[in-house]
């Protein structure tokens, strides 16, 4: 029995920090990639806003599973559950091999900001302000044996021949 756990703990692999230049651009992996792996988020997240009836808080705890919903060319949308907020993370194009960090909208605009740099730290979900209590500082994780899985599956030039039509 205890040689089972010990390979089946072998077998599994923890998640890793996403990186923009080698997981994501060196494949050109696009959004249908994405969408084959497992994210987790890197830490707990706790955001929270004020109104008339109490305090409203989006939590996400450390590794809660997501999904990709839609990307862009330094960031990635993804659901952490059903129906739930698409939780942005961007990368700074500027770096050469940056991670993915929790984002959030900027408003009046498409863009995205990484939350741990603004001052006020919010995160913008439909129009409200949710402050980030905890965990601006969150980055994007995912499995890294899945994601070899799909890399090597990729279909593969294979070069034409002098006289090929």
């Amino acid at each position: 029995m205890v040689a089972t756990i010990f390979f089946l703990a072998s077998c599994s692999t923890p998640p890793v920090a996403f990186q923009n230049a080698s997981h994501r651009q060196t494949y050109s992996l696009n959004v249908d990639d994405l969408k084959k792996l497992q994210f987790y988020i890197s830490t707990d997240v706790v955001a929270q806003y004020q109104d008339a009836t109490g305090t409203k808080s989006l939590l996400l705890t450390r590794l809660t599973p997501g999904v990709a919903t839609d990307a862009g060319p330094n960031w990635i949308k993804v659901s952490f559950r059903e129906g739930g907020v698409d939780v942005p993370f961007v990368a700074d194009p500027n770096q050469y091999d940056a991670r993915y960090w929790i984002a959030t909208e900027v408003e009046g605009s498409k863009d995205f900001k990484r939350i741990y740099d603004l001052s006020d730290r919010f995160f913008l979900y439909k129009g409200i302000r949710y402050k980030v209590v905890s965990g601006a500082d969150a980055v994007l994780f995912f499995d890294l044996a899945e994601w070899k899985r799909l890399v090597e599956n990729r279909r593969v030039t294979e070069g034409r021949q002098v006289g090929d039509r």
